[in-house]
């Protein structure tokens, strides 16, 4: 009988500096594919994590909410 793959929950540690792709997405609200144009668009900054691993930081998420927010409300 197979068991059955869970996807690990995408939702980031509360102490992490870092977040992974997944994450990063889930924590912005946002498609990864929206999430990869804003790092092709230099607004978030691609931390490698070693192989093929990649993250952002969560200081640079914040900064880029609040960019929005601001922009939303000038």
């Amino acid at each position: 009988m197979a068991e059955k793959v869970t996807k690990p929950n995408p939702m980031p540690q509360p102490d992490s500096p870092v977040l992974r792709i997944p994450q990063a997405h889930a924590y912005l609200g946002c498609s990864r594919s929206h999430l990869y144009e804003l790092i092709r668009r230099q607004e978030l900054a691609r931390i490698r994590l070693g192989g093929r691993a990649a993250g952002v930081m969560r200081a640079d998420l914040d900064a880029w909410l609040q960019r929005q927010r601001d922009a939303a409300n000038s």
